[in-house]
C-alpha cells in the first residue's frame, strides 16, 4: 500500500524532459534560456563563449523549430524538444 504513495511522490508534476546534443535531461520549468542551454550542454565554459542553438519540437507558435541567440529563450513541451547547442568560434 505504501509503493503506491512513494510512485506519486515521485512523480514531478511540472518537470518537463528535454535532449540537448542527444543526452536527456530534466527541467523543474518549461522555459529554458539560451545561457541556460550553454550552461547544461558545457558545463564551466568561458562566459564569453558563443554558442548556436537550434530547437525542435518546442511549444512555439510558428512550428516549434527555430534557433535561439544571446538573450532569447523558448517554451518547451513536457517531453520532445530537443536542443542542439554548439560552442561557435569567432574569427
Amino acid at each position: 500500500m505504501s509503493a503506491p504513495l512513494a510512485e506519486h511522490s515521485d512523480k514531478k508534476d511540472k518537470g518537463v524532459e528535454v535532449v540537448i546534443n542527444g543526452t536527456a535531461v530534466s527541467l523543474d520549468h518549461d522555459t529554458v534560456t539560451y545561457g541556460e542551454l550553454g550552461q547544461l550542454a558545457f558545463p564551466g565554459h568561458d562566459p564569453q563563449a558563443m554558442f548556436t542553438v537550434t530547437y525542435r519540437h518546442a511549444a512555439t507558435p510558428h512550428g516549434g523549430s527555430g534557433t535561439l541567440v544571446a538573450g532569447e529563450s523558448v517554451k518547451v513541451k513536457k517531453k520532445g524538444t530537443t536542443f542542439n547547442v554548439r560552442l561557435t568560434t569567432r574569427s
